[in-house]
């Protein structure tokens, strides 16, 4: 059986969220959260690889591909 590892990745879209001059960001979390559950929902957000993370050993790497040992 192949050994288990974490694949971890960044999100790189952004949402834009339309409100009058001054409004606190944290009030516009809710609605930001809601386009970005859309657009993933219709694949239109990015995702970029970062690193992978091995639980058994706590080793964070940004290889992937496994090597010939």
């Amino acid at each position: 059986m192949a050994k288990i590892i974490n694949y971890d990745f960044t999100l790189e879209s952004l949402i834009t969220v339309e409100a009058p001059v001054g409004t606190d960001p944290a009030t516009l979390e809710s609605e930001a959260m809601g386009k970005l559950a859309a657009h993933a929902h219709h694949h239109q957000v990015v995702l970029d690889f970062h690193t992978t993370f091995d639980p058994e050993t706590g080793a964070y790497s940004e290889e992937w591909e496994v090597k010939d040992e």
